[in-house]
């Protein structure tokens, strides 16, 4: 797969990156108005997959021509639609690219939550202190299926478990049910479900062959790609509430993305991209 690159050269920077150091543990964040919304990324590399709501924002900070801008998204939009689109986004270089998969809503700490299972499989609670796994403290959606990627090269090489999540910015649980309820006529009518989305993609690997609590869990790392909604919020909702797909058009911000190489990155935005 190419990655398409795009240069943000008007962006105003309502939703950006900050990177925070504390004791031995350094953290991303992502802001928008200045204000840490999520948590994500404990780069050391070794200890465990983290992506935790870190505040709430009440206003939209999508344009109100989200919609009518999206379109189907049969394609990545082009590059006059993308400016518009990543106003709000801090300037820099992205990898724009339209994702397409099922949409499967999670609440924190169930059977289905990422972080509840495999991150302890692999990595145990982190700090061992922990009473409950380091989770996202907010209902979010899988997306898409998982899949397995050897990751590194030559001798290096490992088998990676590959997970794809949309984190929203609204709690579904507020969000207005008469917009998911017209959103999930107009799919039945034929309309696709659309969003925008700014994302990462994180790698992490346990430092102990065993440092994690089942022995039999069959991946040496885990490759987590996270995108947090921008706009779309109802129609992600009715998606998951249909049990179909969605597109979703994600800004992906690479600098801010740990994984093992270029290489890595095009196999694993390969795996959810239209």
């Amino acid at each position: 797969m190419d990655l398409p690159t795009f240069e943000n050269i008007n962006g105003e920077g309502i939703v950006s990156f900050l990177f925070s150091w504390a004791d031995v543990r350094w953290y991303h964040y992502i802001l928008v108005n200045g204000e840490q919304i999520f948590e994500f990324c404990n780069p050391c590399g070794t200890c465990g997959i983290v992506f935790r709501k870190a505040g709430s924002y009440e206003n939209r900070v999508s344009d109100p021509e989200a919609v009518q801008l999206l379109g189907d998204l049969n394609q990545v939009p082009s590059d006059q639609t993308l400016q518009r689109l990543a106003r709000i986004l801090e300037p820099g270089t992205y990898h724009p690219i339209v994702i397409e998969g099922t949409i499967q809503y999670i609440e924190p700490g169930s059977p289905n939550d990422y972080f509840a299972t495999d991150v302890v499989q692999l990595f145990g609670l982190e700090p061992p202190e922990n009473k409950e796994p380091y989770g996202p403290w907010t209902p979010y959606y899988r997306f898409g299926s998982e899949n397995d990627e050897l990751m590194g090269s030559g001798k290096y090489t490992y088998m990676s478990l590959v997970t794809a999540i949309v984190m929203p910015l609204h709690d579904p649980s507020r969000l207005n049910r008469e917009r998911v309820e017209y959103w999930k006529q107009q799919h039945e009518n034929g309309i696709p479900l659309t969003a925008f989305a700014i994302s990462v993609v994180d790698h992490q690997v346990p430092e102990d062959e065993i440092f994690g609590s089942d022995p039999n869990y069959k991946y040496r790392g885990q490759t987590l790609f996270t995108n947090c909604l921008l706009d779309g919020h109802h129609r992600i909702q009715a998606a998951a509430e249909l049990g179909t797909n969605a597109r979703i058009l994600t800004f992906v911000k690479k600098i801010y993305s740990p994984v093992q190489s270029e290489d890595d990155l095009k196999r694993v935005l390969g795996m959810y991209a239209r």
